[in-house]
């Protein structure tokens, strides 16, 4: 079991059970009075990351108090015990923390990705770059539809006065690729990267996905590896 808490004390069966069970309860017991009466005491709506470190330390210090009070047998001194039950309750507290942060920072980084590309407007103009990082064509965000790979060059396909028209631009999608916000742009073949504004619908035919764009017949493929990318629109 986990930090080999089966084995801190001689007992087994339901004897075992409900002492794992107490520990348990001691853990959720402090995380609740935490989270519950202390932040509202204090006030504590949101933290920044210091205090979101300071409060964790609180709560690994209280959880830790806690057990030692708990499980202190006559004659043990308190301070070895309340040291390993800070490292254990550190242990215990740390890893579901961590989860978490990493489950906020992937749902912030989302949502911030989107809110960008709202906030986008279809006359905000964006720069399109050559291999030398020299913006040689800006266009309207709403004028754009695609890039297409050429050897060494990209074609930029967009709209002008209702015509489709071509430029070349010395330039490879995997620079484009890193130059551009994903949030408005998003490889989607080895030899596409396309607007997400120009996106009219995404069609499956026999098995795969072909991404129709406003203003153009033309259909492209989305490559398997780069579905992922596009479950938002899929879905």
């Amino acid at each position: 079991m986990p930090f080999n808490i089966n084995l801190w004390e001689n007992d087994e069966g339901i004897i075992q059970f409900i002492r794992l069970s107490k520990f348990s309860a001691i853990g959720i017991s402090a995380l609740a009075f935490s989270q519950f009466v202390l932040r509202t005491l204090f006030k504590v709506a949101s933290f920044k990351l210091v205090g979101f470190i300071a409060w964790v330390l609180l709560e690994i210090t209280l959880m830790a108090l806690l057990l030692s009070l708990i499980y202190q047998n006559d004659g043990d001194v308190f301070w070895p015990l309340f040291i390993e039950c800070l490292t254990y309750a550190s242990l215990v507290i740390i890893i579901p923390y961590a989860m978490a942060l990493l489950i906020i920072y992937v749902i912030q980084s989302r949502q911030k990705r989107n809110t960008k590309m709202a906030l986008l407007s279809e006359t905000d103009l964006i720069g399109i770059p050559d291999e030398n990082n020299v913006i040689k064509l800006s266009i309207p965000l709403g004028s754009l539809l695609y890039f297409e790979s050429a050897d060494n060059y990209v074609v930029v396909q967009y709209v002008d006065d209702t015509k489709i028209k071509k430029k070349l631009i010395r330039n490879t999608l995997k620079n484009l690729e890193r130059s551009l916000n994903d949030a408005v742009v998003k490889r989607c073949h080895r030899s596409y990267i396309v607007n997400l504004k120009s996106i009219k619908l995404i069609e499956k035919v026999s098995g795969k996905f072909f991404i129709h764009i406003k203003n153009s017949e033309v259909l492209i493929p989305i490559s398997a590896n780069y579905i992922p990318q596009f479950k938002a629109h899929i879905a």
